[in-house]
């Protein structure tokens, strides 16, 4: 198997501001062309860890290597960022008054007339702006400039591109047609991209890897699928999805299970807990399922509503689907 080349790696990177520790030895790796999540709640040290691998911001200590060139102090350049990583941050930096397509060309203003053209009319396309390139960015709604604004990054074709919570402050159309969006970036631009979120179900869906990071430490790093199905810890667990608690093995070690993994039954030899519908909530596209025994609470998913408030289950659960934490 081929080795994959290396786009930016960070090696035991720490910040403090003040007395607060903020990040604390990161080591981290973005390979060329994937898409890295970096998963956390508020006040994880999310944006800090962007500004330093853009080159805003200097660490304390550790290093940032850009395709394997250990990148300089921040502070000994004249102008913050580096030519080849960009960085979108939550208030976009557009100009306000310009359309969007004078936001989008402004980044290849010293390209020949022709290219510009061209190239501004891919990225509209590509970006899905079409319908409101001759908008000025103040008037756009908060995916439109998050969109513009991955389009006028692009434009100067980086290495890397860096996204600060780009699901943010969106409602679910915007969230669906930005989803499409990179989607289309990652197509067809196969440019690498570290993105920072709060939300799991972004981090899950658009990541090849994802990093948790807790506290300013990651604690752990792997495929979404590693990362749900074999979280790390109960944070790790809870972080990404909802989940129950159990008690499961031979020697009684709580476990956890997802919703989706228990099934109702109604032959008792194969059921492993019994307990009355405490309560049924719809979300879309399916209803869960809440349960109690009177001393545990066990949630479950269902696609049809066959079952009422009161009425009593039994619930079945394959061994293979429990997760010892």
């Amino acid at each position: 198997m081929a080795r994959k080349e290396t786009t930016l790696r960070a090696s035991s990177l720490s910040k403090s501001f003040g007395a607060t520790t903020v990040l604390s030895d990161i080591h981290l790796q973005l390979n060329a062309g994937e898409w890295l999540g970096i998963l956390g709640e508020s006040g994880s040290g999310k944006s800090t860890m962007l500004r330093i691998l853009g080159r805003f911001l200097d660490a304390d200590q550790g290093k940032v290597f850009f395709k394997e060139v250990e990148l300089k102090p921040v502070s000994g350049e004249l102008i913050p960022g580096h030519e080849s990583i960009r960085l979108i941050h939550q208030e976009f930096e557009l100009f306000p008054n310009q359309t969007v397509q004078e936001n989008i060309a402004y980044s290849l203003r010293f390209f020949e007339v022709g290219y510009r053209s061209e190239k501004v009319a891919e990225l509209l396309e590509t970006a899905g702006l079409g319908y409101v390139k001759n908008q000025k960015a103040k008037l756009l709604s908060g995916g439109e400039k998050q969109r513009t604004a991955i389009a006028k990054a692009l434009a100067e074709q980086p290495d890397v591109l860096l996204l600060d919570e780009p699901f943010a402050h969106l409602d679910n159309h915007n969230r669906r047609v930005l989803g499409d969006a990179i989607e289309t970036l990652r197509k067809q631009q196969k440019m690498s991209c570290i993105f920072v979120t709060h939300e799991a179900a972004d981090a899950l869906a658009w990541s090849d890897r994802i990093a948790v990071l807790r506290h300013g430490k990651i604690i752990q790093i792997g495929t979404p699928q590693e990362v749900y199905n074999q979280p790390f810890d109960s944070y790790v667990a809870e972080l990404t999805g909802d989940i129950n608690w159990v008690e499961g093995g031979k020697d009684k070690k709580s476990c956890f299970i997802r919703p989706e993994k228990i099934k109702p039954t109604k032959n008792p030899e194969k059921s492993k807990w019994q307990g009355n519908v405490q309560a049924i909530r719809f979300h879309g596209n399916h209803w869960e399922i809440r349960c109690s025994d009177g001393k545990t609470k066990l949630s479950f998913y269902r696609n049809k509503t066959d079952l009422q408030v009161g009425q009593q289950v039994m619930l079945t659960y394959a061994a293979k689907d429990l997760r010892i934490i």
